[in-house]
């Protein structure tokens, strides 16, 4: 039964390959050899296999070149008695072992243990190392589909979370909105309010809007570790701080933060304008830093009475909008407002602000400070706005509010 199989399967395919043709002639050597020696009846069942086999793979085995003395294969009445004596040539011989039995090494046959011979004609063949196509076939893609399968589950993950996030999102709101103190389900007993500084600034880079911080933390355990007050005060927090703790974190008054009266000079309204064209002359130079974002410049400031001069005083220089380095040069006519500021908790600093919306943060030594201060102040530069100098602790408890 498996032999009417095979041929069936030999006549109703198509031609098979080299390496198929190979191996099945490899196969079937074996059993043609010991059914020629009996003399038994298997011989007559092999041959139109083999017929068959040899009749579609002529020119793809070169029989023609290989096998001259081939008999006809082709419809010929004497086939039977003539291929089993040629089976006993050595042209034969030799033919099987080196063109058949070489290329069926490379094919193993059959992937499935216990396979039959003619399942070979569906299999796909592999080359002599083995490890490529391995390699190729199986690892390749494999490790492709991982990769796109792990992208594919972390895309989905991120939708999730994110769809999430929106959803509480909404959800807190609309709670906000049902519960507000106006709403159909007021809560008699609202939360404290907690507010913060909203993020948008003035054209003085001033934030003067407060809005609700709905996500207040009190930071309880970094303030237990900044005064080294241990778990055991996060059970208890409405404790008061020691005296002597408090009073060093007491705040000094802000004394170096104004002017004395005798050091801001007056301007006077009633003074007679400059002239334009006259020559300029420097009236303070000292060392500062120019505060960025991203860096800090030393370099030196000079004020002369027509301009406000900074060079930058840094050993390697950076790419910046307006060129190389931080050197800047402004008219003293556009300064618009000179403020004191803190550089690092230092009662160090000025900022300049000119009327297009530029600003300079400079930071200078302590006693150094004032006096560039009033120098600026007594050029009267002409769009300069003049706030006075009192600190803003006495501005805010002049004004009342505290009251």
């Amino acid at each position: 039964l498996a032999y009417v199989k095979l041929h069936s399967l030999l006549q109703t395919t198509s031609a098979p390959r080299r390496d198929q043709a190979c191996y099945l002639l490899g196969k079937l050597e074996t059993p043609l050899r010991r059914s020629l020696h009996s003399s038994s009846e298997t011989f007559s069942w092999l041959v139109p296999i083999v017929r068959t086999l040899l009749d579609q793979c002529y020119e793809s085995l070169q029989l023609q070149q290989f096998l001259p003395s081939l008999p006809p294969t082709n419809g010929s009445p004497t086939f039977y008695e003539d291929f089993q004596l040629f089976c006993t040539t050595p042209e034969w011989r030799g033919f099987i072992e080196k063109h058949v039995g070489v290329p069926a090494v490379g094919w193993p046959g059959p992937r499935v243990v216990g396979a039959k011979p003619w399942e070979c004609l569906s299999a796909p063949p592999l080359s002599l190392h083995a490890g490529a196509p391995r390699q190729e076939l199986v690892l390749e893609p494999a490790a492709k589909r991982g990769k796109a399968e792990n992208a594919r589950h972390a895309n989905v993950l991120k939708q999730a979370n994110n769809h999430h996030s929106t959803v509480l999102k909404q959800w807190r709101s609309l709670c906000r909105l049902l519960t507000s103190p106006r709403s159909a389900w007021a809560d008699l007993n609202p939360p404290e309010v907690r507010w913060k500084l909203s993020s948008a600034e003035t054209y003085s880079r001033m934030r003067l809007k407060l809005v609700p911080n709905l996500n207040f933390d009190q930071h309880l355990e970094a303030s237990a570790l900044r005064d080294n007050l241990g778990e055991g005060h996060l059970q208890n927090p409405a404790e008061s701080l020691p005296l002597a703790m408090a009073k060093e974190a007491k705040v000094s008054e802000l004394e170096d933060d104004q002017l004395a009266e005798e050091d801001l000079p007056v301007p006077d309204n009633q003074a007679e304008p400059k002239e334009q064209n006259q020559r300029e002359k420097l009236v303070v130079s000292e060392d500062c830093e120019l505060i960025t974002t991203v860096a800090v410049v030393p370099g030196r400031l000079e004020v002369t009475t027509q301009h406000v001069y900074f060079y930058d005083g840094s050993s390697e220089k950076e790419e910046t909008e307006g060129g190389i380095g931080y050197d800047f040069k402004r008219p003293l006519s556009h300064l618009r407002e000179v403020h004191l500021r803190r550089y690092n908790l230092r009662r160090s600093a000025l900022e300049l602000f000119f009327i297009d919306q530029a600003n300079y943060f400079l930071n200078f030594r302590k006693k150094v400070r004032n006096k560039v201060y009033s120098c600026i102040l007594g050029l009267r530069p002409p769009n300069q706005t003049y706030f006075g100098s009192r600190s803003p602790q006495e501005l805010l408890k002049a004004s009342g509010l505290t009251q």
